[in-house]
């Protein structure tokens, strides 16, 4: 409500309450000063009328005569006279007549007043003479009076309203405009008001807010001062030496921009994965050696293929970046490899603490002088979240794809809707466990304008954007309701923190025991390598006997022997670990024979992936291990 609302309503209410108070006074004193005036009248009118009637010596019809012209002179209601035994020798009256409205009647409850007098006969009482005042010029002449106090009082309530108003608007000027300066500060606009205020106590105010504005603008020129020598001279990360991630920006928009080299290349970037546990492990100064010794290794690298337009950057906390101008995508694989080589060697020589639970990824991203800075950081960041679910120390290429969106409002938007709107084929890859074949992995791709976007690529994206508990429903729906397969055990890829979460758990082991019951199939819940490592060894022990408390198999895929999941698997006792085939063949005869004897003691079966070729299948029968392939030598069964 205004100020301006806000007196007029006190000042309605003041004057209504003052006209009501004068009203009354006056009205009262009025009321009881005309009524006793016209009795008065009346007393005198009989008294004077009756000594004239005594003179006249009974004489009926003079005094008849007498009473009737007084009465016509209309200043009276009504005149009777009659003689002392009760004859009646004259008597008039006339109706009230209506000359103010009701309402007003009843406020001042004005009513007529009756005198009497005695007529004498010589010295004999001869007759009593009654007068009856008339009130209706008294009424009119009360309610000629009401309607100009009110008049009055309205013409000075509204001279007062419009003098208030005046003031008010003459007080609220300088305060309406430093209003409006202070909605110039916020926008670094420091206006002064220069027409100061006559009054003294408003002059004071505006000359106090004008100081203050001025001292803010002489505050605000000397922080943009200070921030733009800042900005320019802070290209260097203080812990590294290396150069900053402005200057990787500012490199990166010179190669887009540059006349004397074709404007296309790859970038490169190290990303060092859960750094929370290592902080709290060894603590954060050799959590800082390690990032200055992966720093020095990352500036050898550009130093050693004698590339001077090569940058190593490091671009955030975690991640190290290599801008390679001109070079290639297989150059810039290899460079991504070496430092991940590297850096685990760093990791297993200097920092044996952590090594087992720091996982590292590396991003590949080719650009030309279409792709813009916003897209080249996208891409890393959906590039190295792809290589971080697969596996550790893994080199992730991005291949651009015209349907594949870049940022995470838009592949949220793009799996919501397929979720919404059915746009998700189910897949089928087979897993036989113990040479058992009624067992499958479930996943989904996703059509988008006639084209299949894999699982396989949208997959890191579920976790970041919250979705994956409507992907699980979305499963949980098609196989209550679609699914036809004979199958009688399915595989879902899930996370631990999604199922760290208690209400979360509770849903997905209220929906496996509905789907047992009543469509006979168990879940199979597969965790990859990558996501266990990043957790202590309680949390993932109490998810998995949760799972496995009420029926469900926890699983491990992509499983490449890291140490820390080997320590997990006495607690996890997974149903199975599917490890690609590279993997196992390129261990040491030691190490394989030390993973086998480990898988059997804690009863654990071993999936292989990749094996396509009757050859390699062979192979692995030589190890002398009881195996099974992942995906059956391309026996895959779709579904849609």
């Amino acid at each position: 409500m205004t100020l301006l609302r806000q007196i007029t309503i006190v000042f309605t209410i003041f004057f209504l309450v003052m006209l009501g108070a004068v009203l009354t006074v006056t009205f009262e004193d009025a009321r009881d000063y005309i009524q006793n005036e016209l009795f008065t009248k009346a007393q005198n009118t009989a008294s004077t009328l009756a000594v004239a009637m005594s003179q006249e010596g009974g004489d009926e019809g003079k005094l008849a005569a007498m009473a009737e012209a007084v009465y016509d002179t209309g200043y009276y209601r009504a005149i009777v006279l009659k003689t002392m035994d009760g004859k009646e020798i004259f008597s008039e009256k006339r109706e009230a007549k209506r000359v103010v409205p009701d309402w007003f009647e009843r406020i001042i409850r004005l009513h007529p007043q009756t005198a009497a007098a005695q007529v004498s006969n010589g010295w004999t009482p001869f007759a009593i003479l009654k007068v009856t005042a008339d009130v209706t010029e008294s009424k009119l002449y009360l309610y000629t009076y009401f309607k100009k106090m009110v008049g009055l009082f309205t013409v000075a309530a509204l001279v007062a309203w419009i003098l208030i108003y005046l003031l008010l608007k003459m007080i609220l000027r300088p305060i309406n405009g430093m209003e409006q300066q202070a909605k110039e500060v916020l926008q670094n606009r420091f206006v002064i008001i220069e027409k100061l205020p006559r009054t003294v106590e408003l002059r004071r105010m505006v000359q106090a807010m004008n100081d203050l504005v001025a001292r803010m603008k002489d505050m605000h020129e000397r922080l943009v001062t200070l921030t733009r020598r800042n900005w320019e001279l802070e290209y260097t990360d203080p812990l590294t030496n290396l150069n900053n991630r402005r200057y990787f920006l500012v490199r990166y928009a010179d190669a887009l921009r540059s006349e004397d080299i074709r404007p296309e290349g790859c970038v490169t970037v190290l990303h060092i994965a859960n750094i929370e546990e290592a902080n709290r492990r060894i603590g954060y100064d050799k959590v800082n050696e390690l990032f200055k010794q992966i720093g020095s290794t990352v500036a050898k690298l550009a130093s050693e293929n004698r590339k001077q337009e090569w940058t190593a950057c490091r671009i955030s906390a975690m991640e190290f970046a290599m801008l390679m101008p001109q070079a290639d995508v297989e150059t810039a694989k290899k460079i991504a490899e070496e430092m991940i080589a590297r850096t685990r060697a760093i990791l297993n020589e200097r920092f044996p603490e952590i090594r087992a639970s720091v996982c590292l990824a590396a991003a590949v991203v080719p650009y030309d002088e279409k792709t813009s800075t916003e897209r080249l950081l996208s891409t890393l960041d959906l590039t190295l979240q792809s290589a971080l679910h697969h596996a550790c120390d893994m080199v992730e290429v991005a291949q651009y794809s015209g349907a594949l969106p870049t940022r995470k409002v838009a592949w949220r938007a793009l799996i919501v809707s397929a979720l919404q709107e059915g746009r998700l084929k189910a897949v089928f890859s087979n897993i036989c466990i113990k040479k058992d074949a009624s067992s499958a992995r479930l996943a989904f791709d996703i059509i988008q304008n006639g084209e299949t976007i894999p699982y396989r690529t949208f997959a890191p994206m579920l976790d970041q954007l919250d979705l994956t508990g409507a992907f699980v429903d979305y499963a949980i729906d098609y196989l209550k309701e679609r699914y036809n397969a004979p199958y009688r055990r399915i595989a879902l890829e899930l996370t631990v923190d999604y199922l760290d979460r208690t209400h979360e758990l509770r849903r997905l082991l209220e929906e496996a025991a509905n789907l047992k019951k009543e469509q006979g199939i168990e879940l199979i819940v597969e965790f990859a390598q990558s996501d266990l490592i990043r957790h202590d060894i309680r949390t993932v022990e109490a998810v998995a006997e949760a799972l496995r408390g009420n029926g469900l198999y926890p699983a491990v895929v992509r499983f490449d022997a890291n140490q820390k999941v080997l320590q997990m698997l006495r607690h996890l006792r997974p149903i199975y670990v599917k490890m690609e085939y590279g993997h196992l063949v390129d261990m040491g005869d030691n190490l394989r024979d030390s993973l086998f004897l480990l898988l059997r003691s804690v009863g654990v079966y071993l999936l292989v992936g990749g094996v396509d070729t009757s050859e390699k299948a062979a192979r692995l029968d030589g190890f002398g291990i009881d195996w099974c392939g992942g995906k059956q030598l391309n026996h895959d069964r779709e579904q849609s």
